[in-house]
């Protein structure tokens, strides 16, 4: 397996709270589901962070965070949102069977809101109305609505069981949270109440992992989409529409010497057209690299998987090898760029599997070809070159050393 470089091991392996979920059971005792609670290292609530920006965090962490805890609460998961999250459009990452929208008590149910849950409704989504208090000005959500949670602690189960029997008629699910002993789990039992959550069957459990950068993260989902053995060009340009960085230093490369042509580029899908997909792969990388990370990290990274890709070439591999070596050393260096494990920046990524084996297994000829290469920045560092390690392999490293500098300087109009 490729290790991280030793400086970086220690903040590699910090962890951090991701959230928190408290299981959700049925009448059996089975869990079904979990609600998603914010949770902060640093002691913020949700309350004084802001209902807004809390859901987005929790909702970021669940698609992204790495923690081998994650896998238990894929779905279906509770989530409380503000007004303002849910008109916003932000659930646009998450699947309607992997998420129960929770609408919290401090919502004031406008037009536009109604309007906006009937068209999440109408979308696949479900809706469960939190700390349900039975007032008027809920009523037009009832409809739509399909699960009721109901605090049983700010209830009685008189008025409980009243409300129940006049909501009858509408196809809903009952909740009972805050369920704290015995006797108030059977007396709920009893009514009829499907679902039940509460300090009596469990609490809060912290889940804690690894928090992406949002930069790394866009890093990833760009580096998945160029090396599919099909890439989708209508996604891709849709990806760097959101990175004008990305897209001015494209720019300014399809005008330069190197591929000037007649005809000009007037959207990001002509560019990567005229550019070919090869060429935007290996510039695109570059400048996301760049754009995250120190020039000096960029550079050893960037060499050392140019120098694999040239082994492979060297070793008289075919064209799709050789791009397999030279993805796998530039993820092997994310401990070093972004301070993020290698193993974990693969996480949910489509790639190869001769990839993912050298990656996270170490196995392999491409695992093989990015150690050699190691060996040959460790040599320059140390200032030992090994006995063992043909002459021309690090001619390659200097070459390629050379020309990454070359490029950067074109990069930065030097």
């Amino acid at each position: 397996m490729v290790q991280p470089d030793s400086s970086t091991t220690g903040t590699l392996q910090d962890v951090q709270s991701l959230f928190a979920a408290q299981p959700i059971f049925d009448q059996n005792d089975n869990r079904v589901a979990v609600e998603l609670l914010y949770r902060s290292d640093c002691g913020v609530t949700a309350l004084e962070l802001g209902d807004n920006l809390a859901t987005t965090e929790i909702v970021y962490n669940l698609c992204s965070g790495v923690s081998a805890q994650i896998a238990q609460y894929n779905a279906p998961v509770f989530i409380n949102v503000c007004a303002d999250f849910l008109l916003s459009g932000s659930f646009l990452p998450l699947e309607p069977d992997k998420v129960v929208i929770e609408l919290v008590e401090r919502i004031t149910p406008t037009e536009e809101l109604v309007a906006s849950v009937a068209e999440l409704k109408r979308r696949g989504f479900r809706f469960a109305l939190d700390d349900f208090e039975f007032t008027p000005a809920w009523e037009p959500l009832i409809a739509l609505a399909d699960i009721i949670k109901v605090d049983i602690l700010n209830s009685s189960v008189a008025a409980v069981f009243k409300q129940r029997k006049r909501l009858a008629k509408f196809d809903l699910t009952w909740l009972a949270e805050r369920v704290e002993t015995t006797e108030q789990y059977q007396q709920y039992k009893m009514m009829g109440f499907d679902l039940f959550q509460g300090y009596f069957l469990a609490r809060p459990e912290l889940v804690i992992g690894k928090k992406v950068p949002v930069a790394t993260l866009k890093l990833a989902h760009l580096i998945d989409s160029l090396f599919q053995a099909e890439p989708d060009i209508a996604k891709l340009s849709a990806q760097l529409n959101d990175e004008p960085t990305l897209v001015i230093g494209m720019l300014r490369i399809a005008n330069s010497p190197l591929y000037r042509k007649t005809r000009e580029v007037s959207s990001v899908k002509e560019l990567i057209v005229r550019l070919g997909l090869d060429v935007v792969k290996k510039w695109l990388l570059m400048f996301a690299v760049l754009n995250n990370c120190s020039p000096a990290a960029a550079s050893l990274i960037l060499t050392r998987a140019y120098t694999t890709q040239q082994l492979a070439e060297s070793w008289q591999l075919d064209e799709t090898q050789q791009n397999q070596y030279f993805l796998t050393a530039l993820i092997s260096g994310v401990d070093v760029m972004f301070g993020v494990l290698p193993a974990e920046f693969v996480t949910g990524l489509n790639l190869a599997e001769p990839i993912r084996a050298a990656i996270i297994r170490g196995e392999g000829d491409a695992a093989r070809a990015v150690e050699l290469v190691r060996r040959i920045e460790q040599a320059y560092s140390m200032k030992m070159l090994p006995d063992d390690v043909d002459e021309n392999y690090f001619s390659f490293y200097n070459q390629q050393q050379f020309q990454v500098q070359e490029k950067f300087r074109l990069f930065g109009g030097s």
